[in-house]
């Protein structure tokens, strides 16, 4: 029997109200969650948006007091407007102030304008009294005096991750003791001699990762010493102001559980042991620099060398060029010389991957065919790749490979916009008709 029109109404009206019901409670959803989850999810906000927080509801208004983390940094229109960096200035006061949270994993403070020394320390020293766990500080003001980091920083047992950035001068008490330390980052900071940084990575004896960028401008900054039994991953960016330059700088490394590697080559002479333990290495080279070092990276697995590399193929290099007998991948870019890429694979027994970019050296663009094909070529390189400059020696390099690695099964060539349309076409004829040693290699061409 039909509905009367009345109670089609009724039954419409009805619907509307039960679907404006499941809606709200559905919008609602973040409301129901306990406050440990809501706590955790205002964690990863910078703390001025879980401040805004505030007004969703009365329950919300003191929930981001609660929030363990500081996450401060001020926005570039405080460098130029005294009213905004002023109202970042009452924002971090009332944060600090306000927050109940009793201790504090994380204090993050980035700041562009520069807010002065007494700020500074102020804003550092309440933080660190609440038992931090990381701490991350940036300052980019390149007009400002340079900040120092309240002493008691250095001395937190605490404490697990720091990363320090910028207009920072770095001067630790004789005494650090960091023991639960297991990240140091330190990115282009000033320090006020060697000391400071020797004493502090002494002082993490259980430090996992370090990186430091720097920019070295003093005499006596001149010689690192990095000796942690724990470290498992390196980072080395040290470049030398000109004034310095013609002094003798040395960075001593002993880390034998080291597993990760990423050195920049611009002056600094490395005096490394061995490392064991060595899997992923990526080094920059300027210069003849680097030579001597790279004899040590022979257990790696993985291997990018960057920068001037053609005086490895010069007659002392070669002669006692090492051997690399885990390498199972190697990327080459910059003024390589192909020379050097043929080293690396008669060295190389286990290579199964190859990409190799030569950016057209002007010495010893011509290579000889070996005597004996590498070992890699008959038994493991499975794939290779090459940036082609239109010198002569990279077509026959790829036409050596194609015809001799047996279980290829990808030869990738890229040209970029170096090359004309027509010199394309034309290498992907004279590409397409060499011999393939691998019945599976598919030849890729962009």
């Amino acid at each position: 029997m039909a509905n009367s029109p009345g109670q089609t109404t009724s039954l419409t009206s009805n619907g509307h109200e039960a679907s404006l019901k499941a809606c709200r409670r559905y919008c609602d959803r973040i409301s129901d969650l306990q406050d440990a989850l809501t706590l955790q999810i205002l964690s990863f906000l910078p703390t001025k948006q879980a401040v805004a927080t505030s007004v969703l509801s009365k329950r919300w208004v003191r929930l981001w007091t609660l929030v363990p983390n500081f996450d401060l940094q001020d926005s570039e229109i405080c460098r130029i407007d005294e009213q905004a960096k002023q109202k970042f200035v009452h924002i971090v006061y009332r944060v600090l102030l306000l927050n109940k949270a009793g201790f504090a994993e994380k204090f993050r403070l980035h700041c562009i304008a520069d807010y002065g020394q007494p700020f500074i320390s102020t804003w550092i020293c309440s933080a660190m009294e609440r038992g931090l766990q990381q701490v991350d500080i940036s300052f980019s003001e390149t007009n400002s005096e340079l900040k120092k980091l309240p002493s008691g920083l250095f001395l937190m047992k605490t404490l697990k991750i720091l990363k320090l950035h910028g207009y920072i001068m770095v001067d630790v008490p004789v005494s650090v003791c960091l023991p639960s330390l297991k990240i140091l980052h330190l990115l282009w900071v000033s320090y006020a001699n060697v000391k400071s940084v020797n004493c502090l990575i002494s002082g993490c004896p259980n430090l996992e990762e370090l990186r430091i960028d720097a920019f070295i401008r003093l005499e006596n900054m001149v010689h690192f010493n990095i000796s942690t039994p724990t470290l498992n991953s390196l980072s080395l960016d040290l470049r030398s102001c000109r004034d310095i330059q013609y002094l003798q700088k040395r960075v001593e490394i002993n880390t034998p559980c080291l597993k990760y590697l990423n050195l920049s080559f611009y002056g600094h002479r490395y005096i490394v042991k061995t490392f064991p333990s060595l899997v992923d290495a990526n080094i920059s080279i300027l210069g003849s620099y680097g030579t001597e070092e790279v004899r040590v990276l022979n257990g790696v697995k993985c291997l990018k060398l960057r920068g001037s590399l053609e005086h490895f193929a010069l007659p002392p290099a070669r002669r006692s060029f090492p051997s690399f007998v885990n390498l199972t991948q190697l990327q080459l870019h910059g003024k390589i010389n192909l020379v050097v890429a043929l080293l690396f694979l008669q060295n190389s027994p286990r290579l199964k991957t190859l990409a190799v970019h030569d950016e057209a050296s002007d010495r010893l663009r011509r290579w000889e065919l070996p005597k004996l094909v590498p070992i890699c070529l008959e038994t493991s390189l499975k794939r290779a790749r090459f940036n082609f400059e239109g010198l002569e020696g990279e077509l026959e390099m790829v036409e050596y490979i194609l015809k001799n690695a047996k279980v290829l099964r990808t030869m990738e060539i890229y040209t970029g916009n170096d090359l004309s349309s027509d010199s394309k076409l034309c290498l992907l004829k004279k590409l397409s008709m060499l011999p393939r040693s691998s019945e599976t290699c598919q030849l890729s061409f962009d």
